[in-house]
């Protein structure tokens, strides 16, 4: 199933720019001596987001529009482009990047959230937090949607601490309408 090799560690140069392009990352330390550090992924960046892309689709794949199948197939181009058409933070635990978080600007002031995942393992680290809270750094000033599996509690869970809350609004995931999704919004921040 997994065709595709994960190049864990590739973000080390890219993870010297920060979100906001200081030359520093974002590096925070989770409690337990390990490093956490998020950083805004460029377009040279296109392994490491290709790579942590396909693993999450490999992971999660009804949590997703899009699927392995598909994206496994992507040129070197299509990954770029990926990189210059929304904003993608990565994070990395212990060198190893496990977490993604990305936005696409919508209408006047808003942006959806989407490709969201952290590792299994970084899960309860706080590295979904720093990688998704950079996002909405990103985002200041903005109102941020989402939209979330309806059965997926713990996702939901997470990004209510984080601020969302339920617009009532809900609907199928377009490639599977079997899997239902509720819209979350986060209002300018």
């Amino acid at each position: 199933m997994a065709r595709f090799r994960l190049r864990y560690g590739h973000g080390g140069e890219a993870a010297q720019r920060s979100a906001g392009g200081q030359g520093v990352p974002c590096g925070l330390f989770d409690g337990a001596g390990r490093m956490n550090t998020v950083w805004q992924a460029c377009p040279d960046d296109w392994e490491t987001f290709m790579d942590v892309r396909l693993e999450s689709l490999a992971d999660a794949p009804d949590a997703f529009g899009s699927t392995l199948q598909k994206e496994i197939t992507y040129s070197e181009a299509d990954w770029r482009r990926g990189l210059t058409m929304s904003v993608v933070f990565l994070g990395s635990r212990n060198g190893k990047v496990q977490s993604i978080a990305s936005a696409f600007p919508l209408e006047g002031d808003e942006v959806e959230l989407v490709r969201i995942w952290t590792h299994p393992d970084a899960r309860g680290t706080g590295l979904a937090a720093q990688t998704v809270g950079a996002v909405l750094n990103w985002a200041k000033g903005k109102t941020v949607t989402l939209w979330v599996g309806e059965k997926n509690v713990a996702a939901e869970r997470f990004y209510t601490k984080l601020g969302f809350e339920r617009t009532g609004k809900r609907g199928p995931l377009p490639r599977d309408e079997s899997i239902m999704e509720v819209e979350m919004v986060l209002r300018a921040h």
